[in-house]
């Protein structure tokens, strides 16, 4: 089962360097929402990012360049041609009428993508916005790495809270509801196998990882994940490994 996380307002830095002429402060804040990608508005029992927000990221983000690069003999990005690309997750309204957004992407390497963690949407102010997570391509269609489970929106004063345990900071001191639903905190993964079908992933706070089924029309759960201390492998701890990615 799943937590429900307290979802909040959060800053946080980018891999992206600034465009000429903004400030420190600018350079923390993306614009939002990204206008490739439609406002998906909030249905009852939606908690957790949906299917249709991220079949509309899918569109937008793997039609990018390097975005679905991927050594066919390998199955490993390829450096200097495949990028990930990221935008931030976020939910904006109130407790009567909210939508899912996403911010513009930012782009990195073949390996990684630091996202923005504070929008400034165009349509709400501050105090109606809340982070989620983020969504971000895997050029070869792998799961969550590590650096994946550990990113998360964290307290400006500590940037390296562990796993699943968030503060609330002024500013949104209520996590996001609608009605009396409150919206979990998770972040996505699209990406492109070679035969062309799309991979769906979202993952938790906690460690569950999830995947789209196209076959049972729902959200299935693969496993738990977390980080590996103290080692550079890329590789998660799952709690079934390798992590059973579904083939359909």
């Amino acid at each position: 089962m799943k937590h429900v996380v307290p979802l909040l307002l959060l800053t946080g830095g980018c891999a992206a360097l600034p465009p000429p002429n903004t400030t420190a402060q600018d350079a923390t804040i993306t614009k939002g929402p990204w206008s490739e990608v439609p406002a998906v508005e909030m249905t009852v029992g939606d908690s957790s990012i949906p299917i249709a927000l991220l079949r509309d990221v899918a569109d937008a983000l793997l039609k990018r360049p390097g975005a679905r690069v991927c050594d066919p003999l390998t199955q490993r990005p390829i450096a200097g041609l495949s990028t990930e690309y990221c935008s931030t997750v976020y939910v904006a309204g109130d407790h009567g009428s909210l939508s899912w957004r996403v911010s513009e992407p930012v782009s990195s390497d073949h390996s990684s993508c630091t996202p923005f963690f504070e929008v400034k949407d165009e349509d709400h102010p501050t105090s109606k916005v809340w982070v989620v997570g983020y969504v971000h391509n895997h050029p070869c269609g792998a799961p969550p790495s590590s650096n994946d489970l550990a990113a998360w929106p964290t307290d400006v004063f500590k940037p390296y809270v562990a796993m699943a345990s968030v503060r609330l900071i002024p500013g949104n001191p209520a996590p996001a509801l609608y009605g009396n639903t409150a919206i979990e905190m998770a972040s996505a993964i699209v990406a492109e196998r070679q035969d062309g079908t799309r991979l769906f992933l979202r993952y938790f706070p906690t460690g569950e990882v999830q995947q789209w089924s196209n076959a049972r029309d729902r959200w299935v759960t693969l496993g738990t994940c977390a980080p590996r201390s103290n080692s550079r492998s890329r590789t998660p701890r799952c709690s079934t490994e390798p992590l059973p990615l579904l083939r359909e």
